[in-house]
């Protein structure tokens, strides 16, 4: 009884796990990070952007490349739907659309 409730655990952290991390809807590149790529939309780190972090809206997925993940959210108050807020560790930024 107690290896399958504690099956049962491990079977239930690793959905939750699995549930909270979400899919990888991108990719990052640039020397410093700079660029994101979403659905071949490229956003560029925009360190005026107006926002706060207390701006980050809905969680969108993740991004990454071989060394940093990041989760990326929507910005509330972006109605053209300009920016997005990425967050890896404690650090998060802006990014913006890249016009054509």
């Amino acid at each position: 009884m107690k290896r399958l409730t504690a099956v049962a655990i491990v079977l239930v952290c690793l959905l939750c796990f699995s549930a909270c991390t979400g899919n990888t809807i991108g990719k990052i590149s640039g020397a410093e990070n700079e660029l994101i790529i979403i659905d071949d939309v490229t956003y560029i780190r925009e360190h005026n952007s107006g926002y706060s972090n207390a701006d980050k809206g809905k969680y969108l997925g993740k991004v990454s490349n071989t060394n940093i993940t990041m989760k990326v959210y929507t910005v509330k108050g972006d109605s053209e739907t300009e920016y997005i807020y990425t967050l890896w560790d404690w650090e998060g930024a802006f990014y913006k659309k890249e016009q054509p």
